[in-house]
């Protein structure tokens, strides 16, 4: 079983130093911009090929609406708030729904820890970054994606 863990991190390494996935024919789409604070999210489709993120699902049609405040950080990087709320479809905030969240490019405050929103629907954690940041989100069953981006240095 080591012999076969060990196995799997050397084609892990070998794959990232080599270009990643791309180099397997597998191409990620990018992430879309930010989105406006308090807009809507499209869902992802479920490739299967990444991680999952499990949460509770939930019965029940939702609308995700998640944001970073400040929606760019500065040069050099910084923190951000990233904010998820959860309604029921018609407008009804959706309190107790799992959320799980991850970042490529920075860390979050949560670890990849479940977050539950309260009682208006809401939750939150704080990403640190030094570079673009792409936030995955898993909201109820439904994955998002988009990103927080990092402002260019000015020569």
């Amino acid at each position: 079983m080591l012999r076969r863990q060990a196995l799997s991190a050397c084609l892990l390494i070998a794959a990232l130093l080599a270009g990643g996935c791309e180099t397997f024919g597998h191409k990620q789409p990018p992430p879309p911009p930010p989105p406006a604070p308090g807009t809507a999210l499209t869902p992802e489709a479920d490739t299967g090929d990444e991680e999952p993120l499990p949460v509770t699902k939930v019965a029940e049609p939702i609308v995700v609406a998640a944001w970073a405040e400040p929606k760019q950080l500065p040069a050099g990087g910084g923190q951000a708030q990233i904010m998820v709320r959860i309604q029921k479809q018609g407008g009804t905030r959706f309190p107790g729904v799992e959320v799980r969240l991850r970042s490529s490019g920075g860390t979050l405050f949560s670890a990849g820890r479940v977050l539950v929103t309260d009682a208006s629907g809401m939750t939150r954690d704080r990403l640190t970054a030094h570079k673009t940041a792409t936030i995955t989100l898993n909201a109820g069953g439904t994955r998002y994606r988009f990103q927080v981006p990092v402002a260019e240095s000015v020569p």
